[in-house]
């Protein structure tokens, strides 16, 4: 059986990861650096009407698509976009 004890340090294991892993690297590389959407490498996973949308807005990154952007674009929905940020990772 698990102790409290044992429990307690496991999770504070756990919640040390998860700061290292989203806040430290993560965060800090997603604010940092783009990624050209010619450079892209799950490019070819992404429904034609997405890059359609991102070339009519004349965006170069996949960061600069954000929810905002991307719900004003005509044909695309919450299910694009659900599809959109599996592909993207985030």
């Amino acid at each position: 059986m698990i102790t409290r004890e044992e429990y307690n340090k496991a999770l504070d294991i756990v919640e040390a990861y998860q700061k290292q892993l989203f806040i430290g690297d993560v965060s800090v590389s997603l604010k940092d650096k783009k990624t050209p959407l010619n450079e892209w490498t799950e490019l070819s996973k992404c429904p034609t009407i997405i890059l359609n949308w991102y070339k009519a807005l004349d965006l170069e990154y996949v960061e600069d698509m954000t929810y905002e952007k991307f719900m004003r674009c005509r044909g695309l929905g919450s299910t694009y976009w659900q599809t959109f940020i599996s592909i993207r990772g985030y």
